[in-house]
Order: C-alpha cells, then sequence, then structure tokens
C-alpha cells in the first residue's frame, strides 16, 4: 500500500461545476481500494459551498480533504474578463491558485513529512500548481511526482500573436517542470501527443469517463428536445458562448416552433431577450444522476465550444456522460477537434463548425430521433473505471 497525495485547485464542496473535478473524485475512489490518500485543495475564489453537486459524499470516507483558503487574486480576475489577457494568463500560469502558490507548498511539505507520502499527483489546470514540481522535488529528492494534465498547458492556445511567449514558455518553464517529474497522464489523445514531443518523461493516456450508466426514460416530447449541460455564457470571448445558437434561432420562426432547449446548470445569463427567449428554457443544476437521467429524455444532447484559439484538444467531460445516456450527440465548435473525432469515428451524432457551416440549415433539416446510440463492448473503454486502471498500473509497478 502507498500513501499518496493529489492536489488540485478546487473541489467539492467549493466549486460550482463538476468538469475536470469528477476526473479527481474518480481517481480518489480507485486509489482508496488499495492505497491511503490525501488531498490538498484550494477553495473557489468565493469560497460559497455548493456542496457535492450529486456525488455520494460517503464515498470520501477514509480520504483525508485538506483545504486552503484563497484570498482572491483580485486583479487577475478582473483582467481575465478581456479574453486577450485571459489567454496570456492561463500560457504564463497566472490564475486563481497562483496567490496561494507559498501556501499550498507549506501544506504539500507538511503532508509529506507527517504521513511519509511517496507518490505526489497535481493535476492542472490551474497550471500555477506546476511551479511547485522543482521545489517538492528538490526538498524530497525520493518523493515520484506524476503530472495531470486535464488540459493543455502551452499547447492548448493556438494564437499566433502569443507564439513568441508560447514558444519561451513550452522550452524555458513547461520542459523544465516534466523533467522533474516522474510520470505525465493526458486527458485527451491531443495534450498525450503533445508531451510525447516535449519531453522524455514517461506518458500515459487516461481520458475522463462516464462513471454511471443511466436507465433510459420514455421521450414524450412534441418538439425536438435539445439538452445541454453544464456552464454557459451569453459573453462574446467565453469558451461556451450561447449567442452562437440564440442567432440563429432567433431570427427563424419555423424553427421557434420546432425545437426547445433545455440549458441545465450555473449559467451565466444576464440578458432578457435571451433569457426569456420562448425557445430557451433555463433550468437549475441537477446532481449527476438525476442530470444523466434527464439526458435520457432528451432528442438529442448539445455539446457547445465557440472559443476558436482552443478547440483542437478539446474533449468536455459531458461528452462522456452524453454517450452513456445512449443519446444522439450534436457538437457545434470551432474547427476540428477531438470529441469531433470521436463522435464521427463512433457514429454518436452530428458535428458543426459554427464559422463555417450553416447551422441554420442543419436544424431546419433536424428530424425527431428516437433511436439510442448503439452500444457495444467497445464503449465500455470509455468507463473511468476502464480507463482509471492505467493509474493503478502506475503506481504499483
Amino acid at each position: 500500500m502507498s500513501k499518496i497525495l493529489i492536489i488540485t485547485g478546487q473541489f467539492p464542496p467549493f466549486t460550482k461545476s463538476l468538469g475536470g473535478i469528477l476526473r479527481i473524485y474518480s481517481f480518489l475512489m480507485t486509489l482508496k481500494k488499495k492505497h491511503k490518500v490525501f488531498l490538498l485543495s484550494g477553495k473557489c475564489i468565493s469560497k460559497k459551498n455548493y456542496g457535492y453537486l450529486g456525488l455520494p459524499k460517503k464515498d470520501l470516507m477514509g480520504v483525508k480533504i485538506n483545504y486552503l483558503n484563497n484570498d482572491n487574486f483580485k486583479i487577475i480576475t478582473l483582467l481575465s474578463n478581456y479574453k486577450f489577457l485571459r489567454n496570456l494568463f492561463y500560457i504564463l500560469g497566472f490564475d486563481y491558485a497562483l496567490n496561494i502558490n507559498n501556501k499550498y507548498f507549506d501544506e504539500v511539505c507538511k503532508i509529506i513529512k507527517i504521513n511519509k507520502i511517496k507518490y505526489v499527483i497535481i493535476s492542472s489546470p490551474p497550471f500555477s500548481l506546476f511551479y511547485l514540481v522543482k521545489r517538492i522535488k528538490k526538498k524530497f529528492k525520493n518523493i515520484k511526482i506524476i503530472l495531470d494534465y486535464r488540459d493543455g498547458w502551452s499547447t492548448r492556445i493556438s494564437n499566433k500573436f502569443f507564439y513568441p511567449i508560447i514558444f519561451l514558455i513550452k522550452n524555458c518553464v513547461e520542459k523544465k517542470i516534466l523533467s522533474y517529474s516522474n510520470f505525465v497522464i493526458a486527458a485527451t489523445a491531443n495534450i498525450n501527443q503533445n508531451l510525447n514531443s516535449l519531453s522524455d518523461t514517461k506518458t500515459k493516456l487516461i481520458r475522463n469517463g462516464f462513471l454511471y450508466k443511466p436507465k433510459a426514460k420514455k421521450k414524450i416530447n412534441k418538439k425536438i428536445k435539445i439538452g445541454y449541460f453544464g456552464l454557459i455564457s451569453e459573453d462574446f470571448s467565453s469558451y461556451r458562448n450561447i449567442r452562437v445558437i440564440y442567432d440563429v434561432i432567433a431570427r427563424n420562426e419555423i424553427l421557434q416552433k420546432k425545437l426547445i432547449f433545455e440549458f441545465y446548470g450555473n449559467n451565466e445569463i444576464k440578458n432578457n431577450d435571451i433569457k426569456n427567449f420562448k425557445s430557451f428554457k433555463f433550468k437549475k443544476n441537477l446532481s449527476l444522476k438525476k442530470a444523466l437521467t434527464k439526458m435520457t429524455e432528451m432528442d438529442f444532447l448539445l455539446i457547445l465550444h465557440t472559443e476558436k484559439s482552443t478547440a483542437r484538444e478539446m474533449v468536455t467531460s459531458k461528452f462522456y456522460d452524453y454517450l452513456a445516456s445512449r443519446t444522439q450527440i450534436i457538437n457545434i465548435c470551432s474547427g476540428k477537434n477531438e470529441v469531433g473525432n470521436i463522435i464521427k469515428k463512433h457514429k454518436l451524432g452530428y458535428n458543426l463548425n459554427y464559422q463555417s457551416d450553416d447551422i441554420e440549415n442543419f436544424f431546419i433539416n433536424l428530424n425527431k430521433n428516437n433511436k439510442k446510440i448503439k452500444w457495444n463492448e467497445k464503449l465500455n473503454f470509455f468507463s473511468r473505471k476502464y480507463q482509471n486502471k492505467k493509474l493503478l498500473q502506475i503506481i504499483e509497478k
């Protein structure tokens, strides 16, 4: 039995979105069966308690969790509202955890000393946490460090204006940090491939996946019902800009009679025209299992990623839950992306480039589809249970 410390930026109950947090939760569930596991997390900037979002708190029994107060890096938070600066800060690793980097280090040292930790897993973003690697390794030479890339770092943002900065971060910072680590795991094939070309450190693809397969409920929908689960925004610089859909549906009365969109989650919609639009229904956040059941009631499920420079490596974690519900998926993105390739390969739905494809014409020709995705054994590959076995193999090697 090994003693393992996982370090992350946020964890329930102090986060409003499951996203990558579900990845950490599933790691804990897998590792604690055979090992002693500790978790160190910051509290989200507001320090608001959002609960466990439907994740069974009892499943965390036996895991020692420490939280650090985040004093709110107000300047970074304010400037990050601007797309250009947000992407720049991302590349540099200037994020909400940077402000408490020293707190993280002090607490990590304490936990390692008291509990004789053998493995440290650092999961990012936020990538300021990766700056801890060299400091930890210098103080504890025998510690084994595993870096978990939920997203890419220097490779995530494709923008010619940032190229000189990306080059410096990639070759002078990220490459050095990787050299101090013992192993690297990545959530997508694209990230894994980029890391292989950047460093000699051993890497392994451990995808996100689905935790549960819900039982299908009967659909009784007069209109074509399209569901969306997760954060959504009206901000033009957002990764998930609802206006891409709104502008199309709002100008076409036929589509308004034909389609109904239901958005579940902590949305950030303030525009009254969008908020009160008759074809859009904004619902409260649901617990994970209730959300999964609700997904089975939809005719289609929507993935939306409207930020062009970060689209390539995108495989949102909700995709795997959509897959588990066996409901057809509509992926609206910018350019080619990894989730689109998976959807195409396994015939899971439709891929649209909102900048070049005719979204309006697509919805006009969209027909109600009562057929579920045909499940085969290959799709079990996308379960977290299957994927997380790879993490056990690394630690028990």
